[in-house]
């Protein structure tokens, strides 16, 4: 994964790129570097270890005139250890050319040792060099000709992005995986980035690429051909107006965005649920439940994983759906039984996660129906799709989803409901789970104001190294989200089980210093989670209890969070608020990093 950005235009590409590069650090963040070309034709590069001011401190010191064209990259690394040599842009071997990708370039190794051969000589550990250096080796004078031989024998994910010291206003480059977008303004300068939101208050309209395009933008004009097939792509978009993401009062982007979900769940419920006549009316909706399917499929990755283990609960026990959740990254190198009575259903933020998209591509190559819960209009998951919900969530600046999470999930619910209704789900309950919806809202707001409590429980057990996330049912998939959520932000181990199977083997791991939290509403399976809860505490072990504010047996855990009782359907929103808010706590008292931690990245690009 990684961050792309370019320019060409009439200004100094320098601070654009850097100021670029910034809006992208979401995406990654070991190191970044910059490639600018002027009309001298001199290539200029820039390159820093760590974040993106680590880049821009550098070059608060250099004074340049007329470099108005360049490339920008920030990196989360693949190939290689994070030093100056691996960073982005790589050059040619006679500087002429450089390059800055997304992506992993599978055949590397093959193609490293074809150029060895013929006498090139590698500075770094990247499969990105190796793509500079066999472009350098197959080019004969026509930019465009050598782009087409070379994106015929790499293999697998790229988004490349050249410019040409000869050509000193050419950006040129493909897309084949990995997004791309190209926008321009105005005053006719050109842009391309691997997010078109990076492009928000700087271009008027921008170009989606699709797989196989190639593009070249020279003279203030931009030509797409596709790598297979003659022909020139002209489908522009006009750039949405966004909220520009600021902090306001909060100390960092993910306890702003934890408190935004109040109104995401009134932004998912939006155009959906008439609370008033308590119908569910949408167009996408009615079309899917009328189609007659007999199961469902979820694919996801990370949060959207657990997001699609608690929509299988909803199906199943709403709509009497049975349903199947695979990791992605599992499910496209599985053996697939894919029918046209099936559902299946790609979970992603992003709409660009790599192998969620390859294995979308798999299932439609074989006829099956797919149906995308995404965040981001445009995105690749959203194009393909046969059709898709939008979870309104807004803009996640930090890396660690929370907002996107409680989208989904909101999401996932209103798709049972409305399964639900066209099969077999009860009226009364339909009636009663969406009285309680309209509630949630307001319900989250005023639970968030518990925040301080919550990182009291925090700061007693931040110095404890080992924890497990505990539940069943629907709150098993919280407690896996949470304990996701402790990992991400804290760097503490921890893992999440079914509550029942603690005395199939984790069991051994309980001691004083292994605290426990279970997820236990109110709800038929609370008395089972009572049973681990002694379990844990007749070997010595801590737990802390995530339950209702009506829970008779408060005095069983050493600590408590509490949540506002409510139904089962429900519960699960205010329980994911409170294991975000205990995760980002104790990563403050310890001082992480919360909005960029260590070795993540926002947007996962590469399979």
């Amino acid at each position: 994964m990684c961050g792309i950005f370019g320019y060409t235009g009439k200004k100094e590409a320098m601070d654009i790129l850097t100021n670029g590069l910034a809006q992208l650090e979401y995406r990654g963040y070991d190191s970044a570097g910059i490639c600018m070309v002027n009309d001298d034709h001199n290539l200029y590069i820039i390159k820093a270890v760590g974040r993106v001011m680590e880049l821009k401190n550098k070059t608060n010191w250099i004074k340049l005139t007329w470099y108005t064209t360049g490339i920008g990259h920030t990196r989360w690394a693949t190939h290689g250890s994070v030093t100056e040599n691996n960073c982005h842009p790589h050059t040619s071997s006679d500087a002429r050319f450089a390059v800055v990708h997304n992506g992993i370039i599978e055949n590397h190794s093959e193609l490293k040792m074809i150029l060895e051969d013929q006498g090139y000589v590698f500075y770094s550990e990247t499969d990105t060099e190796v793509v500079v250096k066999l472009f350098e080796y197959l080019f004969n004078g026509d930019n465009l000709r050598a782009l087409r031989k070379l994106t015929s024998v790499i293999e697998w994910a790229y988004a490349l992005v050249f410019i040409d010291r000869e050509k000193p206003s050419m950006l040129f480059g493909a897309k084949l995986g990995s997004p791309l977008v190209i926008g321009k303004n105005k005053e006719n300068a050109w842009y391309v980035s691997s997010d078109y939101k990076s492009l928000i208050g700087l271009v008027d309209e921008y170009i989606t690429l699709e797989d196989g395009d190639i593009f070249c933008i020279e003279n203030g004009e931009c030509k797409i051909i596709n790598r297979w097939v003659e022909f020139i792509r002209d489908k522009e978009h006009i750039i949405e107006t966004e909220q520009i993401m600021e902090l306001w009062d909060f100390p960092h982007f993910m306890l702003k965005e934890i408190y935004e979900q109040g109104q995401v769940l009134r932004n998912v419920f939006a155009g959906r649920i008439d609370f008033k006549t308590k119908t569910i009316n949408n167009i996408t909706l009615n079309e899917v439940v009328t189609q007659g399917f007999e199961r469902v499929h979820i694919i996801a990755s990370g949060t959207s994983y657990h997001a699609g283990c608690l929509g299988r609960q909803y199906l199943e026990n709403l709509a009497n759906l049975p349903t199947e959740v695979s990791v992605s990254t599992e499910f496209k190198y599985g053996t697939q039984f894919i029918d046209k009575k099936t559902l299946y259903i790609f979970v992603s933020q992003s709409g660009e996660t790599a192998d969620s998209l390859e294995s979308m591509k798999v299932v439609k190559e074989k006829w099956g129906y797919t149906f995308g819960i995404i965040n981001v209009p445009g995105s690749s998951i959203a194009r393909l799709a046969h059709a898709w919900l939008f979870t309104h969530a807004g803009t996640e600046v930090w890396v660690a989803s929370s907002k996107a999470f409680t989208a989904q999930i909101a999401t996932f619910l209103i798709l049972a409901l409305a399964f639900g209704q066209k099969r077999n789900l009860e009226n009364t309950k339909f009636i009663s789970i969406l009285t309680d919806m309209e509630k949630l809202p307001a319900r989250i707001e005023k639970l968030l104001q518990t925040s301080d409590q919550i990182r009291l429980i925090a700061e007693k057990y931040a110095p404890y190294l080992n924890f497990f996330y505990l539940g069943r049912s629907y709150e098993l998939p919280i407690a896996m989200e949470g304990s996701l959520k402790l990992k991400e932000l804290t760097y503490r181990h921890s893992e999440a089980y079914s509550s029942g199977e603690l005395k199939h083997g984790p069991l051994a791991l309980i001691d004083a210093n292994f605290p426990s939290i279970i997820v236990n509403g109110s709800w038929p399976l609370y008395s089972k989670n009572l049973s681990s809860v002694q379990e844990i505490k007749s070997r010595g072990g801590k737990v802390i209890g995530v339950i209702a504010d009506n829970d008779v047996n408060k005095n069983l855990y050493d600590d408590f969070l509490i949540f506002e009782s409510s139904l089962r359907e429900t519960e699960v929103f205010s329980e994911t608020v409170i294991l975000q808010l205990f995760a980002y706590h104790m990563a403050d008292v310890l001082g992480r990093d919360i909005d960029k931690p260590r070795n993540l990245a926002k947007s996962v690009t590469v399979e």
